[in-house]
C-alpha cells in the first residue's frame, strides 16, 4: 500500500459493508474497513492516532478499533445510555460524551467516569474539542451552544457538592443546533455554530464576543473553515453548499447569504440532491469534502468549484472527516501505545479502591486508603489513629473510636495540663526557692 499523506474516515447508516471506511482521498480507494453496527452523526472519533471510537445510534454501547487492526471488532464499551456525540482530547486522555443531556468525561488509561455535566436542557447533538483539549463545545436541541474549560471542569468535579460552571452560555440560536466547528487557537480559538434556523453564528471562545452572524435562506446542518480561516462553508438542507469570504470588505456584524447569489463573496457548490449532513476541507486548504444523506460523499475543488470525485456509500453519511494518516494505518504490526480501559458507568471517588467497588449513595461521602497512602499514613506518627481507624472502618465488628476533631481536642487538653503543671512549677519556685535565698541573703 502506498502511504498516504492523509486519509478521509467516513461511516453511513446502514453498516452492510462496515461500519468505518478509511479511503485514500486521492484516488477515491477504499484502503482500511472496520466492521460491526453503526455510529451515529457526530458520534465518530479518533483516540489519539491508535484507536478509533464510534457510539452505536441505537444501543448504549461504543465500538473501539485499533487501527492496525482489520476487519476486526476489538472492544465493546457499555455506556451509561445511548451516546449522542463524541469526541476525544488530542492527546487521548479524556474522552467526552453527551448522553440525553449530559456530558461525561471520561479518563481514558484508566476507565474512570471523572465527572458528569448537567447544564443543557434537551439532547446533546454536537460536541467538539479544541486542538488543545484546553476547551471544549456542546451544542443541543435547546438552542445552546455552551463552551466549557476542561481543566476547570476537571478541578471543580473533585470538590463536593459543587456545580461546575461553563465558562460560556451562548444562547442566541432560535432553533437546534446542528453542528459546531472549532478553528485554530487552542484557548483563543473561534467558534462557529450551524442551527435550523438558518444562521451561522461565530464566537470568541476565550473571550465570549459574538464575532458575526451569516444569515441564510435555508436550514444549514453542516459547518467547517479551511485551516487558515479564510472562509466559512456551510451545507444546507437543499444540499446546496454555501462558501463565505470571512475577509469581504467591507464587513459587518450580520451578512445574509441567499441561493441565487452570484458574486464572489458566497460562492456555491451544487451536486448533492439531499441536505449535507457533514463537510471537511482538507489539510492544504485546496480540497472540500461533504457528505450527504443521499449517500455519497463528494470531493471538491475549492478554487474552481468543480467536483471531482465521488465516494459511494450504501446510505445516508453521518461522518466524514480528513486526518493525516495514523501510523497504524500504515503499519498493521504496530502496537498501541496508548493503555485504554472500559469504560466505568459510576461516578469515580478519589482515592477509590482498584477493586472498582463503587458508591450507591450519592449523598455519602467514602473515604479510601490506596496502598500508596497506606504508605504516607504510616510515616506520619501524628496520623497513626486515624490510620488504625481506617483499616478498621470496614470490618464486620466495628467499634465506636475517636474521630481526628476527638483526637485534637484531647491533644489540646494534654496541652492545657502540661501549662497548668508549668505555672505551678513556676509559682513553687517563686514563693519557696527565690523567697528562701533573699532571706539567707
Amino acid at each position: 500500500m502506498v502511504h498516504q499523506l492523509k486519509v478521509l474516515l467516513t461511516s453511513e447508516v446502514t453498516g452492510q459493508l462496515s461500519n468505518v471506511t478509511v479511503w485514500d482521498p486521492e484516488s477515491a480507494i477504499g484502503i482500511l474497513t472496520y466492521k460491526g453496527g453503526t455510529t451515529v452523526h457526530h458520534g465518530l472519533s479518533l483516540l489519539a492516532g491508535q484507536y478509533i471510537l464510534g457510539a452505536s445510534p441505537a444501543k448504549p454501547l461504543l465500538h473501539v478499533w485499533a487501527l492496525q487492526k482489520r476487519d476486526h471488532m476489538q472492544m465493546k464499551m457499555v455506556c451509561p445510555g445511548r451516546v449522542t456525540a463524541l469526541d476525544c482530547t488530542p492527546d487521548g486522555a479524556y474522552c467526552i460524551a453527551a448522553i440525553s443531556e449530559k456530558v461525561h468525561i471520561w479518563q481514558t488509561c484508566t476507565g474512570h467516569l471523572l465527572t458528569v455535566l448537567s447544564r443543557h436542557y434537551q439532547d446533546v447533538h454536537c460536541l467538539r474539542c479544541t486542538e488543545d483539549g484546553s476547551f471544549f463545545v456542546t451544542g443541543g436541541d435547546d438552542n445552546l451552544v455552551i463552551a466549557w474549560s476542561l481543566p476547570k471542569v476537571l478541578a471543580e468535579s473533585m470538590g463536593p457538592g459543587l456545580q461546575v460552571k461553563p465558562h460560556h452560555v451562548w444562547s442566541n440560536h432560535s432553533l437546534p443546533i446542528t453542528d459546531i466547528h472549532i478553528g485554530i487557537g487552542g484557548c483563543l480559538a473561534r467558534v462557529v455554530s450551524s442551527s435550523l434556523d438558518q444562521t451561522c453564528r461565530m464566537w470568541d471562545v476565550n473571550t465570549g464576543d459574538p464575532l458575526c452572524t451569516f444569515v441564510f435562506d435555508t436550514a444549514i446542518h453542516s459547518v467547517t473553515m479551511d485551516p487558515s480561516e479564510f472562509r466559512l462553508y456551510a451545507g444546507g438542507s437543499n444540499g446546496t453548499i454555501f462558501t463565505v469570504n470571512l475577509f469581504q470588505s467591507p464587513s459587518s456584524f450580520e451578512r445574509h447569504i441567499v441561493t441565487d447569489q452570484s458574486d464572489n463573496s458566497a460562492v456555491q457548490y451544487k451536486g448533492h440532491e439531499k441536505q449535507v449532513t457533514c463537510l471537511c476541507v482538507s489539510l492544504d486548504g485546496n480540497k472540500l469534502y461533504s457528505g450527504s444523506n443521499d449517500s455519497s460523499v463528494k470531493i471538491w475543488d475549492i478554487f474552481s468549484g468543480q467536483c471531482l470525485k465521488t465516494l459511494p456509500h450504501k446510505g445516508a453519511v453521518t461522518n466524514a472527516f480528513i486526518i493525516s494518516t495514523p501510523p497504524g494505518v500504515i503499519n498493521s504490526d504496530l502496537k498501541s501505545t496508548l493503555p485504554i480501559q472500559t469504560f466505568q458507568r459510576h461516578l469515580y471517588s478519589r482515592g477509590q479502591e482498584s477493586s472498582g467497588e463503587q458508591s450507591n449513595d450519592t449523598g455519602t461521602l467514602n473515604v479510601f486508603l490506596t496502598e500508596e497512602d497506606d504508605e504516607t499514613v504510616e510515616q506520619d506518627s501524628r496520623y497513626n489513629v486515624l490510620y488504625e481507624l481506617a483499616r478498621e472502618a470496614g470490618s464486620q465488628n466495628k467499634e465506636s473510636k475517636k474521630t481526628k476533631d476527638e483526637e485534637i481536642q484531647d491533644l489540646k487538653a494534654e496541652i492545657n495540663k502540661l501549662k497548668a503543671a508549668n505555672s505551678e512549677l513556676y509559682q513553687y519556685a517563686v514563693t519557696h526557692i527565690l523567697q528562701k535565698e533573699s532571706t539567707i541573703t
